[in-house]
This record gives structure tokens, sequence and C-alpha cells, in this order.
């Protein structure tokens, strides 16, 4: 009773404290931007967010998720052969259809989905993967997993690799699982396996310090959304995320260790965009201030994107410093068609609908049509922040 009794004191005088209030139903979404889309028809929803005349394939997600990825090199181009690679297709197929069964408002198909996410859950699916990271201030990678980018060319076994891509699944759907599954039959004691499932995954999220681009901005973005889930005050970490992310947008528009990789230089800046642009919206989100320059350099950042796609070439200051990657010779390895980019994608949306009067936003909107699979959902963040933002953007 006495124990009871302090407890209630101190929540009383620092609210605070342990009981932190969410600061938006969503930490990647302001409530407004939800608050705004909700209000849309059905049909605008739909045109807009590539539901129009969707087929779901059932198929892919019946694939299910492997027990293990294994096989990753450092540079990530033999994805072909890596055991367990489909699973980045049935979540990204999956993701779309949580986001058509959340526009299209079907009950059907949201109970298959979240039963789909329990069978995953049931069968411990991705948890035989080689652990390489934990929660921990120091050693936070594990030793036999360290050296990755031994060869130059990146042709190196990188077990991190495979770890990596299996926490952003893993945490792909725990966004997903928040957003629409945390308050669908309550009751259901399928949430009970579901969320037995995810827990050990917790303890491989290394914790947020120095600040990156890459791995979800420096596992930002994780250790961002699983305070909010337990209801803990992230003030502090959307603060130091902003913080970080600014110094890392430079003033001429390049973004640090991103914008220099050789061959790949469009697609790790594009990347870089895709993370900076949730950032903003995570400020947004959480009500934190931005950076004086953020903007204008986001903006610039935007700007030479666009750029360096129209002409691989312009890059070249950049990319022949040849960080982690491969000689260009101005040319980039881009998929030339946008609409087919969905990993990091949701910025090409964000940006039309905070900038509407851009010179990028108006190139994207000229280049980009509703079957763009950036729209549905985004291997990295799961959620259909892309559909949200298009819509609105088109309102």
């Amino acid at each position: 009773m006495k124990k009871h009794l302090i407890i209630l004191v101190l929540f009383l005088i620092v609210p605070n404290l342990s009981f932190a209030k969410q600061l938006s139903k969503s930490p990647f979404i302001p409530d407004s931007v939800q608050d705004e889309f909700n209000k849309l028809s059905t049909e605008h929803k739909s045109k807009f967010c590539g539901f129009e005349n969707y087929k779901i394939r059932k198929g892919i997600i019946n694939k299910d998720l492997a027990i293990r990825i294994l096989g990753y090199n450092s540079r990530m181009d033999n994805w072909k052969i890596v055991e367990g690679v489909h699973s980045r297709d049935v979540f990204k197929e999956y993701a779309d259809v949580v986001t058509y069964a959340s526009v299209s408002e079907n009950d059907r198909i949201k109970e298959l989905l979240f039963d789909k996410l329990y069978v995953w859950a049931k069968n411990k699916a991705l948890t035989q993967t080689k652990q390489c990271y934990r929660n921990t201030e120091k050693n936070s990678v594990l030793k036999d997993c360290e050296g990755e980018w031994s060869d130059p060319e990146g042709q190196d076994l990188a077990p991190i690799k495979d770890a990596t891509v299996t926490l952003e699944i893993i945490m792909g759907l725990n966004y997903i699982y928040n957003l629409n599954f945390a308050n669908y039959k309550i009751e259901d004691p399928r949430h009970k396996t579901i969320n037995e499932w995810f827990k050990p995954f917790y303890k491989q999220i290394k914790p947020a310090n120095k600040f990156y681009m890459g791995n979800s901005a420096g596992w930002y973005f994780p250790n961002i959304a699983l305070r909010h889930s337990n209801n803990k005050n992230y003030s502090k970490l959307v603060k130091k995320l902003v913080k970080g992310a600014d110094k890392w947008i430079l003033d001429d528009g390049s973004i640090k260790d991103r914008t220099t990789r050789g061959d790949r230089s469009l697609w790790y800046h594009h990347t870089g965009l895709g993370e900076a642009f949730m950032i903003l919206e995570i400020a947004n989100a959480a009500n934190i201030k931005l950076p004086k320059n953020y903007e204008k350099n986001l903006l610039k950042a935007a700007e030479l994107f666009q750029d360096g796609f129209l002409d691989n070439s312009i890059l070249e200051p950049w990319a022949k410093k040849g960080h982690n990657s491969q000689a260009s010779n101005g040319v980039q390895k881009f998929n030339k068609k946008l609409d087919s980019v969905s990993f990091n994608g949701p910025w090409f949306h964000i940006i039309q609908y905070r900038y509407p009067n851009h010179r990028t936003s108006k190139f994207l909107k000229s280049k980009m049509t509703n079957r763009a699979r950036s729209l549905k959902s985004d291997e990295v963040m799961g959620i259909g922040v892309g559909c949200i933002y298009n819509a609105l953007a088109n309102k």
C-alpha cells in the first residue's frame, strides 16, 4: 500500500517520470497530417495511393518469412543467392496490403493480415538469423560480426548485413502492428504470441548514440518507436536526432558519406534524403523545432538528387571520393524509373506535400504516377507514409 502511494505521489508531482504521454499517435506521422488524411474520401485515397484496380498477390505473402537470412556480402550485390532473401518481397507485399486494407477499410483482409502476422510469430520467423547487435552502450556489435568491407570491392561475406535486413523487416512489422493492430481485437490471445516474437529482437536494437545516415538514421527510428510504444518520453532523443541530421546534410546539398559512394552515390544520396525527410516528420510529430538551415539544406539536397538523376556526371565531384564503393566514372547505378523505387521512397511524396512549389516537387510529380511502388509502403518504415502524403499533396 505504501509503495503504491509513493508511485501515485510521484505521478502527480512528476507526470513524465515514467508515465510520459505520447507526443503523437504515431512517432512518424504528425497527428494533424493523419487527421487530414482520415477526412479524405475512400475514392480519393484509393486513387492517389495507387489502389485502383489493385489485386492482392497472396502468392507472395504466402511464401512466408524465412526462418533466417544468410549470405549477404558487404556490397549486398549478391542478393539473388542469399538464403531467405525472399523475406524482403514477402514483407513489402504484406506492407502494401496492410495499407490497402486501411485505405479500403476492409475488415476481412485486415483479419487475414493479423492472422498472418500471428502465424509468422508462432513459427518464430527470422529468429535464426545470426545476431550481430545488442542493446548495450559498449560493444554493441558482436566481435564475430565485425570487419565488413574488409574487401575494398565489398565482396566479403558480411553477417552484419543479414542481421540488419532481418531487423529492418522485424521493426517494419512492429511499426505496422503498433499502427494497425495494437488495438484490434484487444482480448485476442494472438496478440501475446506476436509480442513475444517481437520482444527478443528489441534486445538487438543498437542504442541511438552517435548519429549517422543509414540503418534507420543510426538506429534512432527504432529506438524512438520503442519508447513511443512503451509510453516513455522521447523528446530528447528526437532533439539529438534532428541535431545529428543537421550536421550530415551539408551546405552544398550533399549528404555526408552518402553522396560520396562512387557508382552508388545517387542511390545513397536518395536513401539519405529518405531518412532526412522522415526526420522532418518525426520532428513535426514531436513538436520539436528544426535547426535554422535544416529545411534550406534539405531542399538543396533534393535539388542535387534531381540534377544528378538527370545527369549522373553532376555527382562526380562527390562520387569520385569513393567512400566504401566502386568508381563511377560519371555513371550511376540507379533505376531510371522512379515509379519502381520504394526503399526510402516516402520522401518523394513528403516533399510534394510540404513544398508543392519547389522545383524538385514539380519534377517528381511529372516523373511519377499513381503506380509508384513508394506509395503503398516502404521496406524500411513498412507503414504507408507515401500513400498518406501523396493523397494530401493531390487534395
